[in-house]
């Protein structure tokens, strides 16, 4: 079953102390299975954990996730617990996707190295696993010691909150994917290939004896609503200027941009790749590209695509 998120993706100088919560309500009005956050630290964004427990306040029925934290950033044992609060408050309705994270200036802040941030992202996920079980934890690897630690409250959800990685440019991050994770989110440009990135990570779970079917398929994508196609590239583009410092792709060829009824055919487009769920960041800061979307693009989506049952 196909299903979409919406991504919160404004800095915080385009909006006001109310937007979070308003964004968060209309999301589970439209009838979106999520709501998701970014996370970047060297940037104007707002604390996307925070963000999640504003929209839990405020919502019932959609999921709550981030696409993606920058994991290697994070201290296992205060994330392991920041997200289980969260999963508790949420009753139970986290998704933690996890990034490597490709930016130096993030690391340099958190006093982490960059180097080998694959492998610390491999070994957080692990342990925070093990934390999230509210039993004792012990663990000496390469990145981190506990000894005999507990860290309360358990996660609502059982075993725990499913763990979903973006990435997959490489194939020792394919394998990463296939071995940890309970979803795989593909980035925007790579939405077209995943057809053929797809098989790759099945192939890999199936060797480490894990049943790929378990792994849920989904995307990243960028839109802005409008009738005037060139002012919503424009809208689009400034956001890929402001975030990324240029643009790196086609627009138009990439994202969804443009009238609703084009943006519902894409995105019919981006479902028939094989993915599960669709997560769009809506570049526009304003509130009635919900109800564009609602009124213009829901009713083109193909069956199914909208659920926050």
């Amino acid at each position: 079953m196909s299903q979409i998120g919406f991504s919160f993706v404004n800095p915080a100088p385009q909006i006001d102390s109310m937007y979070v919560a308003n964004f968060a309500r209309r999301c589970e009005e439209v009838g979106a299975h999520s709501f998701w956050v970014l996370d970047r630290i060297v940037y104007d964004n707002l604390e996307p954990l925070t963000v999640l427990a504003t929209a839990a306040a405020v919502t019932t029925k959609i999921r709550l996730g981030t696409s993606v934290l920058l994991a290697p950033t994070r201290q296992p044992a205060i994330l392991a617990k920041t997200t289980a609060t969260l999963d508790f408050l949420s009753g139970g309705r986290l998704i933690l996707g996890i990034g490597i994270g490709s930016r130096e200036p993030d690391f340099a802040a958190a006093h982490v190295p960059f180097e080998h941030r694959g492998s610390r992202a491999a070994e957080t996920i692990q342990l925070i696993k093990k934390l999230w079980t509210g039993t004792p934890v012990s663990h000496e690897e390469k990145f981190f010691r506990l000894n005999s630690l507990t860290v309360g409250p358990k996660p609502v959800q059982s075993p725990h909150p499913p763990i979903w990685m973006g990435g997959g440019g490489t194939e020792v991050a394919l394998k990463r994917i296939a071995r940890l994770s309970d979803g795989f989110i593909c980035g925007s440009s790579a939405i077209p290939n995943f057809a053929s990135i797809w098989p790759k990570i099945e192939n890999f779970a199936q060797g480490m004896g894990r049943n790929p079917t378990h792994i849920e398929k989904a995307g990243l994508t960028f839109m802005a609503l409008d009738d005037n196609r060139a002012r919503a590239v424009e809208a689009c583009a400034a956001y890929l200027k402001r975030y990324y410092g240029s643009v790196r792709v086609d627009i138009e060829k990439t994202y969804l941009v443009g009238s609703p009824e084009s943006c519902a055919e894409k995105i019919n487009a981006f479902l028939k790749c094989g993915l599960n769920t669709l997560i769009i960041g809506l570049v526009v800061p304003e509130l009635k590209q919900f109800d564009l979307f609602a009124q213009r693009t829901r009713p083109l989506i193909q069956p199914n695509a909208m659920t926050n049952s």
